[in-house]
């Protein structure tokens, strides 16, 4: 008898040790990045902002009853191959109850295709709306795409500063068509004209014909649209090589540091936008940018704060759904509600989009941007 209850007495021990066990085990999220190659400055300033939210949610208890959290890295290179295969790994080997990927759109959808109704996707910076057209349950996007950002830009292109003509180039990629797309339609009536249309390969870096034809066309305006900063860089360089143009304006949330300081003056008075900017920060925003400065002692831009605003809303809907694994609860309670973050209140509709309140047009000075417009988001 004294023995069956040592034995029955050593068995709940080892229970209860091995709750206690499992309480203490971290939460893993997986998080894919381009840590090289020809976007690995979004891959750094990412990584910055990822970093800041992961010590904030585990310096306040963690989530689920005191469980950390915990950030496993894996690098897509830049490619939709390496993306793909980023994401394999976090998936089958690492053992993450959620997957957060998305700097470059056609990556992204790549990603995508791997992650749908397997496990918990979110998006944080690649724009196109097919990303959120596929109608993943468990896919979303913390940035706003690519026509909400290019329906702000371009009507102020169109009706602020009144182009008569207007010349685009681009890379072909679904970014780009969704941009296109987007212009072409509130151009209709506008006054403003489409004069000529330049789409180049990935594999481009000599673009000195394209800008010889645009020039030819003899716009008030060049757009140019192109995500990868390297590339984004060379394209201005090569521009100002040329004498430039009266207008000149590049595509939205695509122009951080990473593209600015390369192209080393060529991009000043460029106009862009995005839902970021620094200058003039107030409230929530402003404690982000001070206590990112405080860590990294270095300026947080918008990449850096849509990785932040990733973990974020994963972790604290997680913990509002008291689970790491039930995807359609998770999914339903990141929908139902509404999440505070740096920007102000987000709220994600249907097809998982979240909607920035606010959109600010920027204008390249020196090694930054600078504040030129703003525009509350309806």
């Amino acid at each position: 008898m004294q023995f069956r209850m040592i034995a029955a007495v050593a068995a709940i021990a080892t229970a209860l040790t091995g709750t206690a066990s499992y309480a203490q085990e971290p939460v893993k999220i997986g998080f894919v990045l381009p840590l090289t190659g020809p976007t690995a400055g979004y891959g750094k300033d990412g990584r910055m902002g990822a970093e800041l939210a992961l010590v904030e949610i585990n310096a306040a208890g963690g989530i689920l009853g005191g469980r950390k959290l915990e950030i496993v890295y894996e690098d897509e290179k830049g490619t939709p191959q390496d993306g793909v295969a980023a994401v394999q790994k976090l998936m089958t080997q690492s053992d993450v109850k959620a997957i957060i990927a998305g700097m470059n759109s056609s990556i992204t959808l790549a990603e995508s295709a791997i992650t749908k109704n397997k496990i918990l996707h979110v998006n944080p910076g690649a724009q196109s709306d097919a990303i959120t057209n596929q109608g993943s349950p468990w896919l979303f996007q913390v940035n706003n795409t690519s026509t909400m950002n290019s329906t702000v830009f371009h009507n102020y292109l169109i009706h602020t500063m009144k182009p008569k003509t207007i010349a685009y180039m681009g890379e072909n990629t679904e970014f780009n068509k969704a941009v296109l797309e987007n212009l072409k339609q509130l151009m209709e009536g506008s006054g403003t004209e489409l004069v000529e249309i330049a789409n180049y390969d990935g594999s481009t870096t000599d673009f000195t014909s394209i800008i010889t034809r645009l020039k030819a066309s003899n716009p008030d305006m060049v757009y140019v649209v192109d995500a990868y900063p390297a590339r984004t860089a060379q394209i201005w360089k090569q521009i100002r090589q040329q004498g430039g143009f009266p207008m000149e304006a590049h595509s939205t949330g695509t122009v951080q540091a990473s593209a600015i300081v390369p192209a080393e003056g060529a991009m000043e008075g460029v106009i862009t936008g995005d839902i970021f900017i620094a200058d003039g920060a107030t409230g929530t925003m402003a404690k982000f940018i001070e206590d990112f400065r405080k860590k990294y002692d270095v300026e947080p831009n918008k990449v850096s704060l849509v990785c932040y605003e990733a973990v974020k809303v994963i972790a604290a809907a997680m913990d509002m759904a008291e689970t790491d694994s039930d995807y359609n609860l998770i999914s339903e309670t990141i929908r139902g509600n509404t999440w505070s973050t740096p920007r102000g209140e987000l709220t994600f509709d249907e097809k998982g989009r979240a909607k920035a309140p606010y959109f600010y047009i920027h204008e390249v000075t020196g090694d930054t941007v600078a504040l030129r417009e703003a525009f509350e988001v309806q």
